[in-house]
């Protein structure tokens, strides 16, 4: 109770008709005249001065009421007042939370970035929101089917957003299953009471094919004649509007590739597969923030061979030796020459042919040369130190589109086919004191060789055939001159 006068008054909504008040009567005032917004709700007993809710306030219909209150005398005339009357409707947690709609359809791309919301649910309270009987969380309750251990997709339980988990970015697969139900819950009060109201919904999500893909392994001819750049592959992200570009795996003092904002990527200078014959590197996706939005895709382009090298010899002159005694067919060298185009391509195989032999003697073809191998075979003929020591070949070595010439010199060893013969038939008689030292020489003695001098088969050994059973003597030979020494043993 009390005197007539400006009032606020703060009052939960529901609880049914009751007094909030009462005003006295001061004279002459004799009852009291309430104007406002009264709405059917709100009144006072005249004469009493009673202020009462003759139903239950409710917040979401209104939740002000702003009145007016007046004492009267006998004759109706305003005593006091008109005072003003604020009467404040408290809100009570007495709605549940709605979904915008009892069902929810999206559709989510294989291989989505984990986290990276394709669809949100929404739901409102009709509570008062700045109070947390109007403070929204959302959850996941069931997975329709879950496979696994845990759950392929996830909500953010503020926005409502929904998004792959990180086992739903590994696994989900329209081959295997398309088509899943999520039964997501709302709470409001946060969620952090017993007490709180919940809402559910269905959430039918549908899996698609990624359109993020690797292209497959791309081939490039080489050093191609064409403008550039040159249009080799595109990819297509699950994102509109995202910012593509490439970055490399290795680090390259050029980088010959590049991706316009269509995903198209391009070749932008001729490549040389003898300088590198693979390039590996990854097409990305960033939002406008430079955050990544699909995964890396790696991309392999392969260099294709063309013919565009010569053989090459592999030495300048191809020394070969070959005793004058080799038969017929026997394998004496091979020829060695390279070709940097691709390994086991036709670009790459050499042919073998000898063009000319010098000295032509004693036939022009003494030789031969496997075409696919180049191995050198003797012919026919053996070969004769005393007619040739020396062969010079012209070998040409083809590819399909090129020719190079290799030379080969064929030394020719002499064997040994020649006798020593003495210079004498016959020494005759020597005669030594027997006190001679041991290694004084007593006779020198001369032979003769016809094979090729400075070699073995030239150089002349000694021996005392007999008359010597207890080797007195030994022959020691001068290896410059083929002289021989008896001496003292």
């Amino acid at each position: 109770t009390g005197t007539l006068k400006d009032m606020n008054f703060s009052v939960p909504e529901g609880g049914g008709m009751r007094s909030l008040y009462q005003f006295m009567l001061e004279p002459p005032a004799v009852s009291f005249r309430m104007t406002g917004e009264k709405d059917g709700i709100i009144d006072i007993v005249p004469r009493t001065g009673v202020l009462y809710l003759n139903v239950s306030l409710d917040w979401e219909t209104k939740a002000v009421h702003r009145l007016q209150v007046e004492s009267l005398d006998e004759k109706g005339n305003i005593v006091k007042g008109p005072y003003a009357i604020t009467i404040y409707v408290e809100d009570i947690n007495d709605n549940p939370p709605e979904f915008d709609q009892m069902k929810y359809t999206g559709v989510v791309r294989q291989n989505s970035r984990p986290g990276k919301p394709f669809m949100r649910v929404h739901a409102t309270d009709r509570d008062d929101p700045t109070t947390p009987h109007a403070q929204l969380t959302y959850s996941i309750l069931h997975h329709f089917p879950n496979p696994y251990k845990e759950m392929l997709f996830q909500i953010d339980n503020v926005t409502g957003e929904i998004s792959p988990s990180k086992t739903g970015s590994y696994y989900l697969d329209p081959q295997k299953q398309d088509t899943f139900t999520l039964v997501v819950i709302v709470k409001d009060m946060a969620g952090m009471t017993m007490n709180a109201f919940t809402s559910s919904a269905d959430v039918i999500i549908t899996v698609k094919e990624s359109l993020w893909k690797a292209p497959a392994t791309i081939h490039i001819q080489e050093n191609i004649t064409q403008i550039y750049p040159v249009n080799i592959s595109q990819v297509h992200s699950n994102e509109p509007d995202v910012i593509y570009d490439l970055f490399e795996k290795e680090k390259l003092s050029r980088f010959p590739f590049s991706i316009d904002q269509e995903g198209v990527i391009y070749v932008t200078e001729p490549l040389d597969r003898e300088e590198k014959d693979t390039y590996v590197f990854f097409a990305v996706t960033k939002d406008n923030k430079g955050e990544l939005v699909d995964k890396p895709l790696q991309i392999h382009v392969i260099v294709e061979d063309i013919n565009d090298n010569p053989p090459v010899c592999q030495q300048a002159l191809t020394v070969i030796e070959v005793q004058e005694n080799e038969g017929a067919g026997s394998s004496i060298g091979t020829l060695f020459a390279t070709d940097m185009d691709k390994e086991d391509t036709l670009n790459s195989r050499l042919q073998f042919k000898i063009e000319s032999q010098v000295p032509a003697i004693p036939a022009s073809n003494l030789f031969f040369i496997q075409q696919d191998t180049g191995i050198l075979q003797l012919t026919s003929r053996s070969l004769n130190k005393r007619i040739a020591p020396n062969y010079s070949l012209k070998v040409l070595v083809t590819d399909t589109v090129f020719q190079t010439i290799c030379d080969v010199q064929i030394h020719v060893i002499d064997i040994n086919d020649q006798i020593p013969i003495f210079e004498k038939s016959d020494y005759h008689n020597v005669t030594v004191a027997e006190s001679i030292p041991v290694g004084t020489v007593i006779l020198e003695i001369q032979a003769t060789d016809g094979d090729e001098p400075g070699t073995g088969s030239s150089y002349i050994i000694y021996q005392v055939k007999e008359g010597d059973p207890n080797n007195t003597f030994i022959i020691e030979t001068d290896s410059e001159t083929n002289r021989g020494f008896v001496k003292i043993n």
